[in-house]
């Protein structure tokens, strides 16, 4: 797959989840940069979709599985 970079916040990039990959098995959200802001509602990190509190749906459009690192 590729991976679509116009779903990531701004400043920042999508990079596959198995890139990422922490060697030591620890939390993959420790890999991501962006999960200081993150609320997990906003910019889709997951291949799959979820329903919003508030009734929307949200996917990537693209399919894969990211995280995000910071543009430099």
């Amino acid at each position: 797959m590729k991976i679509n970079r116009n779903e990531a916040p701004p400043g920042y990039y999508a990079v596959l989840k198995e890139k990422e990959k922490p060697q030591d098995g620890s939390n993959i959200c420790l890999a991501c940069d962006y999960r200081m802001e993150c609320t997990g509602l906003k910019y889709r990190r997951m291949s799959y979709e979820v329903v919003t509190p508030d009734g929307k749906t949200l996917r990537r459009e693209d399919g894969c599985s990211v995280v995000f690192k910071r543009k430099e």
